[in-house]
């Protein structure tokens, strides 16, 4: 099969196998641990259920010493009743590795993404997954807002947590990185603050699929960055309880703002964003609801 361009822009320490059905660009750390396993560029060899949460399962693959976790692509919304699991761009899985080697570079937090593939799928399309480095002892934050609706992270911990959020996405946008799905269960948190042994929250940016580098991040995308991840909130309130306070959410801003800038500005044009979209919002949950959406544990 022909090669794929965005191949051309792979790191360093990447190469590529092909096959006639598929594509797969690994790096040379992990390709034995891949290959003793039986990953190649169609077929998935020895999978196991990592248990772990996604919009998909996740799973394990290489030894348990490798510490991997393969995550299929998935479509959301309507799509995924009309395609399934199927793609017409088989770069993706490829332009997500070349995008997350540029930010571990930057210093930006996110699991290194040490293989892709994609996969081509009958009767048309492509299926795709990414392989990554797994960040153990960790919860992502959707789970964490259970615990916030619980009383069991508030005060200063939780203070300290939602400064910290801001501060990693003040980071992400810094280096114009607008992510497609910033959402709370795209952001990870080391357990190690939940237990009390670390007094600073790790936070890690998950699934950077879709994301975009830009030379430069205007306000508009930025605003709907926010809104989205606002929203994630929002609607778990309004069907789980309250987590967030309005003095949380204005330490979030003050910390994303940075120091000396005002913060409500920013959560002006964020609330009258998210106005403009209710309707269509509700729309689309109203159908999520009518074709039996798949319960998420984290509700």
């Amino acid at each position: 099969m022909s090669t794929l361009s965005i191949l051309d822009q792979l790191p360093s320490g990447f190469f590529v196998e092909e096959s006639p059905r598929g594509v797969l660009a690994l790096h040379a750390d992990v390709a034995r641990d891949l290959h003793a396993a039986g990953y190649g560029p169609e077929h998935d060899g020895d999978l196991r259920q990592s248990g772990l949460e996604g919009r998909r399962p996740l799973y394990s693959v290489g030894g348990a010493e490798a510490e991997l976790v393969l995550r299929r692509f998935s479509h959301g919304g309507l799509l995924r009743w009309l395609t399934g699991a199927r793609y017409l761009d088989p770069e993706r899985p490829f332009r997500e590795l070349v995008l997350v080697d540029s930010l571990l570079r930057a210093g930006v937090r996110t699991p290194q993404v040490v293989a892709g593939r994609a996969r081509m799928a009958r009767p048309f399309g492509w299926t795709l997954d990414v392989v990554s480095r797994r960040i153990p002892d960790s919860v992502d934050l959707g789970f964490v807002l259970g615990m916030v609706r619980r009383g069991e992270l508030a005060g200063e911990r939780l203070q300290r947590l939602v400064e910290a959020v801001g501060e990693l996405v003040q980071k992400l946008h810094r280096h114009a990185c607008q992510h497609a799905d910033l959402t709370p269960p795209n952001i990870l948190l080391e357990r190690s603050f939940i237990d009390g042994t670390e007094p600073r929250p790790v936070l890690w940016i998950l699934d950077l699929d879709r994301s975009v580098l830009h030379r430069h991040l205007d306000r508009g995308r930025r605003t709907e960055n926010l809104r989205r991840l606002f929203r994630y909130v929002g609607r778990r309130d309004m069907t789980s309880g309250r987590s967030f306070s309005r003095s949380d959410y204005a330490r979030f801003l003050r910390a994303y703002a940075g120091e000396g800038e005002d913060w409500k500005p920013i959560w002006r044009a964020v609330r009258s964003a998210h106005g403009r979209r209710r309707v269509f919002h509700a729309f689309g949950w109203f159908l999520e609801r009518l074709f039996g959406r798949r319960r998420d544990p984290r509700d």
